[in-house]
């Protein structure tokens, strides 16, 4: 483990604990106010996961490659720098679409005056979750760019080339939801900019059927030279 991976986390630990405390929310002292607190859990699940995602995608990264070198540092401090500025983003979006959802109050934790607001945050969540994903991405790339040096087999070099390119699809099509929300107005349009992530459901799984029959070939060809 490197002292990079370390540090990075520790930061997703932290940005965690923010999802938690942020906002000043009290711990509850009566049994209203923990039912009121309740009503965040769903929230705080899908940021969690959110979260988790990415650590996860930089873990197996790091459990692969164990690089660092100067442009590995650079772009694991910047996916933390990007991951703390997306917490805040991160928890206001999901507390103000389940804001939409009727009879479901969570305006405790954050409230949307306007479909507008919304919007707005979908621009915002976009712009970070393809950041996020293009850190992965370069990362990824910067790997199979060193590919020889730390000896990648021909199937390790398939699986880095193929996770960086699925890493820029979810780049990709966050944008295409910021693209709806700032150019359209609405609430039609504000829902088919925060339904466009449904675009993910349709396009991974084709990508990586495509990567698993690739990869059977070329497992089978490293097999056939070794014998």
């Amino acid at each position: 483990m490197t002292r990079i991976e370390t540090f990075v986390d520790a930061a997703f630990a932290f940005a965690v604990t923010l999802l938690v405390i942020g906002g000043g929310d009290n711990i509850p002292n009566n049994y209203q106010d923990f039912v009121n607190a309740l009503q965040q859990v769903p929230s705080f699940t899908m940021c969690f996961a959110n979260i988790v995602f990415f650590w996860y995608a930089h873990h197996i990264w790091s459990r692969r490659f164990g690089l660092d070198d100067g442009l590995s540092t650079f772009l694991s401090l910047l996916l933390i720098l990007v991951v703390l500025i997306f917490v805040y983003p991160l928890k206001a979006i999901y507390a103000g679409a389940f804001n939409f959802i009727p009879d479901f109050d969570s305006g405790a934790v954050f409230a949307l005056s306007s479909v507008e607001d919304f919007s707005g945050l979908l621009v915002i969540f976009g712009l970070a979750f393809s950041m996020l994903s293009a850190i992965i991405c370069a990362l990824n790339w910067h790997a199979l760019r060193l590919a020889d040096e730390i000896g990648l087999t021909m199937l390790e070099k398939f699986d880095t080339k193929t996770t960086a390119l699925l890493w820029l699809v979810n780049a990709s099509v966050p944008l295409g939801s910021v693209a709806i929300a700032l150019s359209t107005t609405g609430v039609f349009w504000t829902k088919a900019a925060s339904f466009f992530y449904i675009v993910f459901a349709v396009v991974l799984p084709i990508l990586k059927i495509t990567r698993m029959r690739l990869r059977r070939k070329i497992s089978t060809q490293e097999e056939n030279e070794s014998q």
